[in-house]
Protein backbone atom coordinates (compact mmCIF):
# COMPACT_ATOMS: atom_id res chain seq x y z
CA UNK A 1 0.00 0.00 0.00
CA UNK A 2 1.35 3.43 -0.93
CA UNK A 3 2.05 6.00 1.71
CA UNK A 4 0.20 9.28 1.50
CA UNK A 5 1.57 12.56 2.69
CA UNK A 6 -0.30 14.54 5.24
CA UNK A 7 -1.23 18.11 4.48
CA UNK A 8 0.85 19.37 7.40
CA UNK A 9 4.05 18.05 5.83
CA UNK A 10 3.66 19.82 2.48
CA UNK A 11 6.36 22.46 2.06
CA UNK A 12 6.76 23.19 5.75
CA UNK A 13 9.82 21.07 6.38
CA UNK A 14 12.51 22.89 8.41
CA UNK A 15 10.34 25.83 9.36
CA UNK A 16 9.10 26.56 12.81
CA UNK A 17 5.63 27.87 13.34
CA UNK A 18 6.81 30.78 15.51
CA UNK A 19 9.00 32.37 12.79
CA UNK A 20 11.75 33.07 15.33
CA UNK A 21 14.19 34.46 12.76
CA UNK A 22 12.42 36.20 9.93
CA UNK A 23 15.66 37.73 8.56
CA UNK A 24 14.82 41.29 9.54
CA UNK A 25 16.75 43.69 11.71
CA UNK A 26 14.20 43.38 14.52
CA UNK A 27 14.45 39.61 14.30
CA UNK A 28 18.21 39.82 14.75
CA UNK A 29 17.73 42.03 17.79
CA UNK A 30 15.28 39.57 19.27
CA UNK A 31 17.67 36.67 18.63
CA UNK A 32 20.63 38.45 20.29
CA UNK A 33 19.37 40.73 23.06
CA UNK A 34 22.77 41.06 24.79
CA UNK A 35 24.48 42.07 21.55
CA UNK A 36 21.72 44.60 20.87
CA UNK A 37 22.14 46.04 24.38
CA UNK A 38 25.90 46.27 23.83
CA UNK A 39 25.47 48.12 20.55
CA UNK A 40 22.97 50.52 22.13
CA UNK A 41 25.35 51.18 25.02
CA UNK A 42 28.22 51.83 22.60
CA UNK A 43 26.16 54.28 20.57
CA UNK A 44 25.07 56.08 23.72
CA UNK A 45 28.67 56.30 24.97
CA UNK A 46 29.90 57.65 21.63
CA UNK A 47 27.12 60.25 21.62
CA UNK A 48 27.96 61.33 25.16
CA UNK A 49 31.65 61.59 24.31
CA UNK A 50 31.03 63.69 21.22
CA UNK A 51 28.53 65.87 23.09
CA UNK A 52 31.16 66.61 25.73
CA UNK A 53 33.71 67.51 23.04
CA UNK A 54 31.37 69.63 20.90
CA UNK A 55 33.03 72.95 21.78
CA UNK A 56 36.49 71.61 20.96
CA UNK A 57 35.24 70.18 17.68
CA UNK A 58 33.64 73.51 16.78
CA UNK A 59 36.83 75.41 17.59
CA UNK A 60 38.88 72.98 15.49
CA UNK A 61 36.56 73.46 12.53
CA UNK A 62 36.69 77.25 12.91
CA UNK A 63 40.49 77.32 13.09
CA UNK A 64 40.68 75.01 10.07
CA UNK A 65 38.45 77.32 8.09
CA UNK A 66 40.58 80.33 9.08
CA UNK A 67 43.73 78.49 7.98
CA UNK A 68 42.06 77.60 4.68
CA UNK A 69 41.17 81.25 4.10
CA UNK A 70 44.79 82.25 4.78
CA UNK A 71 46.09 79.62 2.36
CA UNK A 72 43.66 80.74 -0.33
CA UNK A 73 44.75 84.34 0.15
CA UNK A 74 48.40 83.32 -0.19
CA UNK A 75 47.70 81.21 -3.25
CA UNK A 76 45.57 83.68 -5.16
CA UNK A 77 47.14 86.91 -3.98
CA UNK A 78 45.40 89.88 -2.54
CA UNK A 79 41.66 90.26 -2.93
CA UNK A 80 40.66 92.86 -5.48
CA UNK A 81 37.24 94.41 -5.67
CA UNK A 82 35.15 93.43 -8.67
CA UNK A 83 35.33 96.96 -10.05
CA UNK A 84 39.14 96.83 -10.19
CA UNK A 85 39.08 93.47 -11.94
CA UNK A 86 36.59 94.76 -14.53
CA UNK A 87 38.62 97.93 -15.13
CA UNK A 88 41.82 95.93 -15.58
CA UNK A 89 40.10 93.57 -18.01
CA UNK A 90 38.82 96.46 -20.11
CA UNK A 91 42.23 98.11 -20.17
CA UNK A 92 43.89 94.90 -21.26
CA UNK A 93 41.27 94.38 -23.94
CA UNK A 94 41.72 97.90 -25.31
CA UNK A 95 45.52 97.82 -25.34
CA UNK A 96 45.83 94.23 -26.49
CA UNK A 97 48.40 93.59 -23.78
CA UNK A 98 48.47 90.35 -21.90
CA UNK A 99 48.16 90.22 -18.14
CA UNK A 100 51.28 89.48 -16.18
CA UNK A 101 51.17 86.13 -14.36
CA UNK A 102 51.00 86.55 -10.60
CA UNK A 103 53.04 83.56 -9.59
CA UNK A 104 55.48 81.08 -10.94
CA UNK A 105 54.96 79.98 -14.49
CA UNK A 106 56.37 76.51 -13.82
CA UNK A 107 52.95 74.84 -13.69
CA UNK A 108 52.00 76.19 -17.12
CA UNK A 109 55.32 75.08 -18.60
CA UNK A 110 54.96 71.60 -17.14
CA UNK A 111 51.43 71.37 -18.55
CA UNK A 112 52.59 72.53 -21.97
CA UNK A 113 55.36 69.93 -22.04
CA UNK A 114 52.95 67.20 -21.03
CA UNK A 115 50.71 67.89 -24.03
CA UNK A 116 53.41 68.48 -26.65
Amino acid sequence: MAKTQSKSGDGSRGRSSSKKNDGSFIGALKDRPYAAAGVAAGVAAAGAFLWSKRSQIGEAIDSGMEKLDELKAERFGEDKPQSEIAEEALTLKETGAKAKPQGSNQEAKAGAKAYS
